[in-house]
């Protein structure tokens, strides 16, 4: 007997054939495509979608599970059709600053309406062995991040990631990151990436990623790829040229992409590394400095500088949105140009008290990416969909990447643009990301395969969140199922529980 059959559904499979008109059954949480006799519940879905729930490639919400933020997190995952996140990228994770094994203990006792994959962070393994010095690791240093490393590798995870612009990934070596990544060569791992530069050495960095991943003998995600600032615009052309000549000599590699021209990173990213290597907090405190100020505003308006500026890239302050900051929810959705104005402040000072004041902790949005890019690099046959969904605090006005992504690429994408098919839209974001990922039974409809489902009103559908409501839900989806059972339905979140952590192999 079926748990569940769907009648006269239009059918998207995930693999990127044409839809089809037919029926669909759920059996004990795994998919049958074709039901036969009784069934506990029949439901008519004549004139509406059903495919695969949808795999988020890139996303930062392995910090929310079983905490205060999973309400708002599993909300903006489910109400626009994710039903699989990878997680634990950038090189940021929770372990293994914090014990490795209390993680994973801690992460399959919690209740999940997702399911959920994890790599470990270089930064983590690094800041945890290193702290924040910015000098090389020596023999003994680099010893203790292999150990931790290959500990997380036999714990389940796909592999290494890396955030390169981060503290303290940015001080980090590439042969310090090919002699990490090879740890993983033995698992079968993945290196994900967010590059050394998104902006104006992003060739370099497209290039570093290669030689880390090809020398590593491991597969390469480019993380949310993109090119930052007006005089990068049109990069991709040459990065998609590397990628698919490194292809061709058979390397693995795939790009992931959320459909926006902003980008959500920390607000202390316009400052050199070099001044962090105490920490964010000794930086902060120092800030007190007037001198200090004045040399760093030099920085960062001298005509040529040598690290990633989100300042630079987004062309000044009036293109820079705060998002959170942790002492005052009120500012979130005010450029530090209008916040200066509003205090009669010079915004570069304007700036400096937002970080001082808060211990350089903050998100800000930053407006410099080029819809010429982002329609090439997701029109590339190695392209997914990945959100890059975080929230930092309960209240945050956030990135609406977080709640929009996968039904924007769709419409954007599709409906708006006419530039894929639907069921090649899907395809982005179901099979192409599992099958990338190595996600067993994920990604398609087909028997046996996972019950992991989505419902939608092909009509209706439409992305709402933006940069003024970020929170905005989707229209049209209609019901998601993970495993079999409701998560969200009729644009509620159910209390269902039904995900699970994924684990390599």
């Amino acid at each position: 007997m079926n748990d569940i059959v769907f009648r006269n559904a239009k059918i998207i499979d995930g693999t990127g054939k044409k839809a089809y008109t037919g029926d669909l059954g759920i059996r004990e949480g795994v998919l049958d495509l074709s039901p036969s006799g009784e069934s506990r519940e029949e439901i008519d879905l004549t004139g509406k979608c059903i495919c695969p729930g949808f795999v988020d490639s890139h996303s930062h919400m392995d910090r929310a599970v079983g905490r205060e933020l999973d309400r708002i997190a599993v909300e903006s995952r489910v109400r626009q059709g994710v039903t699989t996140e990878m997680t634990g990228m950038c090189g940021a994770t929770l372990f293994p600053k914090e014990d490795t094994d209390e993680f994973f203990r801690f992460a399959e006792a919690a209740p999940k309406a997702l399911n959920y994959g994890f790599m470990v962070g270089h930064g983590s393994v690094r800041q945890a062995v290193m702290d924040f010095r910015s000098d090389r690791p020596d023999p003994e240093e680099m010893r203790r991040m292999k150990d931790h490393v290959r500990y997380a590798m036999e714990k389940g995870c796909f592999g290494l990631s890396s955030g390169l612009i981060y503290i303290p990934g940015v001080y980090a070596k590439t042969e310090e990151l090919i002699e990490l990544a090879k740890v993983t060569a033995p698992y079968g791992g993945i290196y994900a990436t967010h590059l050394r530069s998104e902006a104006d050495f992003l060739i370099e960095a497209v290039e570093e990623a290669v030689k880390i991943a090809e020398e590593s003998r491991v597969a390469l995600f480019l993380s949310h790829h993109k090119a930052m600032g007006i005089r990068n615009w049109g990069k991709s052309k040459e990065t998609l040229r590397i990628v698919h000549e490194a292809i061709l000599r058979g390397q693995k590699i795939t790009i992931d992409q959320y459909p926006y021209t902003a980008s959500q990173s920390s607000l202390m990213n316009s400052i050199p590394p070099e001044y962090f290597t105490d920490g964010k907090a000794a930086f902060a405190a120092r800030l007190k400095d007037p001198a200090l100020r004045a040399e760093i505003k030099r920085r960062m308006t001298a005509p040529e500088i040598s690290y990633n500026s989100g300042f630079k890239n987004a062309g000044g302050f009036d293109r820079i949105m705060i998002a959170s900051v942790p002492n005052d929810s009120g500012l979130s959705g005010i450029t530090i140009s209008d916040y200066a104005k509003s205090k009669g402040q010079d915004p570069f000072e304007c700036y400096f008290d937002l970080l001082e004041e808060n211990g350089c902790e903050g998100y800000g949005i930053f407006f410099a990416m080029d819809e010429a890019d982002m329609e090439r690099i997701y029109l590339d046959e190695n392209t997914c969909v990945g959100s890059d969904a975080t929230f930092g605090s309960i209240d945050e006005h956030n990135h609406p990447r977080s709640y929009g992504t996968f039904i924007r690429s769709i419409c954007y994408f599709h409906k708006d643009r006419g530039l894929v098919t639907l069921e090649e839209a899907v395809r982005k974001q179901t099979s192409l990301t599992a099958e990338r990922w190595g996600l067993k039974n994920k990604g398609r409809i087909a028997d046996g395969y996972d019950a992991d489902l989505v419902i939608f009103d092909e009509a209706k559908l439409r992305d709402r969140a933006d940069f003024v409501h970020p929170r905005l839900t989707a229209d049209g989806v209609e019901a998601v199922y993970v495993a079999g059972r409701p998560v969200c339905v009729d644009g509620i979140v159910t209390e269902e529980r039904p995900g699970k952590c994924i684990y390599r192999g």
